[in-house]
């Protein structure tokens, strides 16, 4: 009779830790189901402040999302303030595998070596891991329990690095809102559980019955400055 309630325990304990990481990767996958499926060209500003609101720096970007295409792809730009093209860099992802990187320097047209994922780009403290909001498409994480954030009931989510990422996050924490499915907040957090960036959601707006993110800010540790990305056009993408 002991042995027959030992072995309960033991299946039920199995059950519960396999079901966490299913239970996030299904959140997750709800949350990319939410961003718009049609062909949308986004364009913005990114603008670097220190304390007391003073530039000092701003930059142009401009995102072709293909999020409903199979495979993928996504096309992240950056600018200078007069509309030079500074950087490029292209994900597409199918539905098995790893996804696939191209990073174009000063509009050159031939693909250059993909880029530190998570260094922070032209002085700002956005990386292309942040920008792309990769860290959505990671499995693996689980339901660490629930917060408010401004306001807004939420999931808390922590994931572990895939394998193959070095240098940057060892893992993330995701505040994905309960009623709408959003990222309202993300952490990287370093090998030693120190905080290496932090972004959050300012406004959302709402595309084809679907939320896209309008104002994102974030902030690297140390605190320098902090960055805004501002959405100023979507439209659909030809």
């Amino acid at each position: 009779m002991r042995l027959t309630r030992l072995i309960i325990v033991l299946l039920s304990s199995v059950t519960i830790s396999t079901a966490e990481p299913l239970a996030a990767d299904k959140l997750l996958g709800e949350v990319i189901n939410r961003l718009p499926h049609d062909p949308i060209l986004i364009s913005g500003d990114m603008i670097v402040r220190r304390r007391r609101g003073v530039v000092v720096k701003e930059l142009k970007f401009e995102m072709s999302l293909r999020w409903g295409d199979s495979p993928s792809v996504a096309v992240y730009t950056l600018f200078d303030a007069s509309g030079k093209e500074l950087e490029r860099l292209v994900i597409t992802r199918k539905q098995q595998g790893k996804p696939e990187y191209e990073h174009f320097e000063g509009g050159i047209s031939s693909p250059e070596k993909t880029p530190d994922m998570f260094v922070a780009i032209r002085g700002s403290d956005v990386s292309w891991m942040d920008m792309s909001l990769s860290f959505l498409w990671w499995k693996g994480g689980v339901i660490a329990g629930e917060e408010a954030v401004k306001g807004r009931d939420c999931h808390l989510v922590e994931i572990k690095a895939p394998e193959g990422i070095d240098g940057g996050y060892a893992n993330v924490k995701l505040w994905i809102d309960k009623e709408l499915s959003m990222l309202m907040q993300a952490e990287g957090y370093g090998v030693k559980g120190d905080l290496k960036r932090k972004l959050w959601i300012r406004s959302f707006k709402k595309i084809d019955e679907r939320w896209m993110v309008k104002d994102m800010e974030v902030q690297s540790y140390p605190v320098i400055h902090r960055t805004k990305m501002r959405v100023n056009e979507v439209v659909l993408d030809k």
